[in-house]
């Protein structure tokens, strides 16, 4: 089994806005539909589901 990829340190800064960026967003559906956490974890799961059934590199442009 090949080693899993790892960040490099100078990585770090991007994925932490891009966790924040995603927390927000995920934060502005909720309080717009007025939904329970429940709903928004389904809609976190299921971008997820993508990244967990393809092992490559999802980009937007190319779908």
């Amino acid at each position: 089994m090949a080693k899993e990829w790892e960040p490099k340190e100078e990585h770090q800064a991007v994925i932490a806005r891009s966790i924040e960026f995603i927390s927000d967003e995920l934060a502005e559906l909720q309080e717009a539909l007025r939904c329970p956490n429940s709903f928004i974890v389904e809609i976190a799961n299921r971008v997820v589901s993508e990244y967990k059934t393809n092992q490559v590199i999802i980009r937007r442009d190319e779908e």
